[in-house]
């Protein structure tokens, strides 16, 4: 009886490991990207400074989809605080609509 229960459970691992080895290998089986992964951004920050203020700001540039944040750690509260978002697209169809 015993041996009966263990043949059966090496018959139902071989047939789980044949199910997983054909949903994984099998002909056509290639990967599919998720959509928002593939408009994931390049990033470029820089570091400056504004008038008046002592801490240093962090501008974030995504370049792919073209925005901007400025950001400033405060060392106090010990969080991020945000100071601005450009649309650079939109910023730059502005400057060419008023050009004469």
């Amino acid at each position: 009886m015993k041996n009966a229960h263990i043949i059966w459970l090496v018959l139902l691992n071989l047939g789980l490991v044949a199910v997983l080895w054909f949903v994984t290998f099998r002909p056509g089986a290639e990967a599919v990207a998720d959509a928002s992964a593939s408009r994931r951004g390049k990033y470029m920050a820089v570091s400056g400074h504004i008038s008046g203020m002592k801490a240093p700001v962090v501008w974030i540039i995504d370049q792919s989809s073209q925005q901007m944040v400025a950001i400033q750690f405060d060392y106090q509260a010990k969080q991020f605080r945000n100071y601005g978002y450009r649309n650079l697209t939109q910023d730059a169809q502005a400057i060419r609509q008023n050009r004469p």
